[in-house]
């Protein structure tokens, strides 16, 4: 179930930076640099989830 929520969240995130990339230009650096590293935070997990479930 978290699985899911993150991979939701992953997706959201991803579009929403693409969508809205002049309005976090405007927002300046740190809006831009937060949601980057929730992006790779996100996308560091899915990847060690993904390792996991296949390894074995």
């Amino acid at each position: 179930m978290l699985l899911k929520i993150m991979m939701l969240a992953f997706v959201a995130l991803f579009i929403a930076r693409i969508f809205f990339a002049r309005k976090l230009k405007e927002m300046g650096k740190a809006a831009d640099r937060t949601l980057n590293l929730c992006i790779i935070a996100i996308a560091i997990y899915l990847g060690l989830q993904a390792v996991l479930f296949y390894a074995f």
